[in-house]
């Protein structure tokens, strides 16, 4: 469970991965409060959509007919962009007390940049639910499109013994990374200062009985999330996309912890974060394989598999590099006197083009002849070889290669 600071993290970091969140939590906790407090924070617009109160075309739109077609009118509170955030506040800086919050409230859908939040997602109607992961998984429902600039953000309370929709559809929900937001102890000093910074000491009394038993500030709810997050290969993109920017930016580790947890599950995400095999790509790429022959020995094999598709990853797109080709032909080697399919699986993965079949690949790395001739048509520049080339230097290796293949 998170904090309010992490939850303001998570929605900053999966704002800027376009990764869309979704914050569970018992009723009453402020989750709507937090994410608008981080759009005010930010200087970002806010639009704020109850999904169990709605239709399908307040997130789709009415038809209308338009040259004989029928062409679908979205919601005037949907977000258009158009205006800066200083432009904003220059409308609303002349508009009277009495008129400001319907005027602030109409303005919100024309900032650049915002978060489109939708509360009670899993309270919604079924067709209300299509709408939406059509909005999550595309970013456009019909041909109404989300601006570049904002964000979608849900949140539900837990469930409690019943449901009304089909929500729990693994594909929606593998469309979000779930973060809980916690109640009781945990956040009773945010919500102190929350209380004590809005209402001063009017709030004293309020806080003292209140805080001194969690049960009296949150009551006793039972209720769940109704699902277990489950890994998935898109959700593993996201946690690189996630790994990417937290390189670059100074989120704590609580709050990456959190994301990655809410994307495959947090005894993956443990796992995840607590690996570490004593050999990696780049030490391999940069001193060489020999060096490491200690090391790589130990490893067993889920570690060396792990080690393989790392090199991949690392090497694919600088595979024509002579020194790059050199160190990944020794590392063929070595994977092959160890563990043949990997060794095979390894040098099919280094031909760059994607479009060949496997079989192709196969005879390609494995038949001195075929490799010969491919390596005519892919001549390179400077006296540059390529992977293909290299294997030709190492008969031992394309004939042991050879017996993998083809038996």
């Amino acid at each position: 469970m998170a904090t309010i600071r992490v939850i303001k993290e998570a929605i900053d970091i999966c704002r800027h991965a376009k990764i869309s969140l979704f914050i569970w939590g018992h009723r009453g906790l402020g989750k709507s409060s937090i994410v608008k407090q981080y759009t005010v924070e930010n200087q970002i617009g806010f639009i704020d959509t109850r999904c169990s109160q709605i239709e399908a075309s307040d997130i789709r739109g009415l038809p209308n007919a338009v040259d004989g077609r029928t062409v679908y009118l979205p919601p005037v509170d949907m977000p258009v962009g158009g205006l800066e955030y200083e432009q904003i506040a220059a409308k609303l800086a002349n508009v009277s007390p009495a008129d400001y919050r319907r005027e602030f409230k109409r303005l919100q859908p024309y900032h650049n940049n915002g978060i489109l939040f939708l509360d009670e997602v899993n309270r919604a109607q079924d067709d209300v639910l299509q709408g939406i992961f059509e909005l999550i998984h595309d970013g456009s429902v019909g041909q109404y499109i989300l601006p570049e600039g904002w964000t979608v953000i849900s949140a539900g309370n837990f469930f409690e013994g019943y449901m009304t929709n089909g929500f729990n559809d693994p594909a929606f929900l593998d469309r979000f990374c779930h973060i809980t937001l916690s109640g009781g102890e945990s956040t009773l000093g945010e919500w102190v200062d929350y209380m004590a910074n809005k209402y001063g000491e009017s709030a004293a009394d309020v806080i003292e009985f209140a805080s001194h038993n969690v049960d009296h500030l949150d009551g006793k709810i039972s209720g769940e999330l109704g699902f277990s997050i489950q890994p998935s290969r898109r959700s593993w993109e996201k946690v690189s996309k996630i790994n990417i920017l937290a390189q670059n930016n100074k989120y704590s580790q609580e709050a990456i912890m959190e994301v990655y947890a809410g994307l495959v599950g947090r005894d993956l995400a443990l796992s995840f974060t607590k690996y570490s095999c004593p050999v990696k790509p780049s030490d391999i790429l940069r001193d060489g394989v020999q060096k490491y022959v200690a090391p790589l020995n130990k490893l067993q094999r889920n570690q060396l598999c792990g080690l393989v598709w790392g090199l991949v990853a690392s090497s694919k797109n600088k595979i024509d590099q002579d020194a790059i080709s050199n160190v990944c032909a020794d590392f063929a080697q070595y994977v092959m006197d160890r563990e043949k399919d990997l060794a095979v699986a390894f040098c099919r993965a280094l031909i760059n083009d994607v479009n060949i079949p496997d079989e192709i690949k196969s005879a390609t790395i494995s038949n001195p002849n075929l490799a010969k001739i491919m390596s005519k048509f892919n001549q390179k520049s400077a006296g540059n070889k390529t992977f293909v080339d290299k294997l030709n230097q190492m008969p031992i290796l394309q004939q042991a290669l050879s017996n993998v293949c083809w038996g």
